[in-house]
């Protein structure tokens, strides 16, 4: 077997395995969250402490949020305590929900 073999099979293909595992759990982890999860941050907004409040803030500045930054999101509100409760039905779609999340987030604000 030659180098050039040996290296193509052994390492390259390994290596672009792994950066295609890698780039599909990135791009999955960026995609947005859905309504459900934008009306339960809505729900719950009032009864967040002030840090975890700016943390929501921080992570809508991009006008979205993603399912990463949903994931803190909710790791942050079972450490403080407060479990976020899911609508049994999304009748709204994923921009109204938003909405109503960006708009308790500007009244928030100073």
């Amino acid at each position: 077997m030659t180098p050039i073999k040996f290296i193509l099979r052994y390492t390259a293909v390994p290596f672009m395995a792994i950066f295609a595992v890698v780039f599909w759990a990135s791009h999955h982890a960026s995609a947005e969250i859905d309504a459900r999860q934008y009306a339960a941050l809505s729900g719950a907004y009032a009864s967040f402490p002030a840090d975890l409040r700016r943390d929501i803030g921080l992570a809508l500045q991009s006008g979205k949020l993603s399912k990463w930054d949903y994931s803190s999101l909710v790791r942050k509100s079972l450490n403080d305590g407060v479990v976020l409760d899911w609508p049994s039905d999304d009748k709204e779609g994923v921009a109204a929900e938003r909405e109503k999340l960006v708009a308790l987030v500007k009244a928030d604000r100073p």
